[in-house]
């Protein structure tokens, strides 16, 4: 699972011990059939790639933080997705 953040949160999550996340990219059945892609790295740095774009989307709002790029990489166990099924890894966009 891939979590877009800013350094912000990331200074949030060292004082607090917690993250506030609206979205996560991970890879999923979605994933693949919209890649047409098996490769699993391939389809890893995909869904590494989409939450760096979301990391830009959240430096808008968080004008004070370091004009940089967070992702913060989380191991997570399988979690059902939009239709109920379990999808191993997360969703690509979790709680989106």
């Amino acid at each position: 699972m891939y979590l877009p953040a800013t350094f912000t949160a990331l200074g949030q999550l060292r004082d607090r011990g917690e993250l506030a996340v609206e979205r996560g990219y991970a890879v999923t059945p979605a994933l693949r059939e919209q890649l047409g892609e098996d490769d699993e790295e391939q389809l890893s740095y995909a869904a590494l790639q989409l939450a760096a774009e979301a990391s830009l989307r959240l430096l808008v709002t968080d004008r004070g933080a370091p004009r940089r790029r967070v992702v913060i990489a989380a191991d997570v166990p399988a979690v059902p997705d939009l239709a109920g099924e379990m999808v191993e890894g997360g969703l690509d966009q979790l709680l989106g």
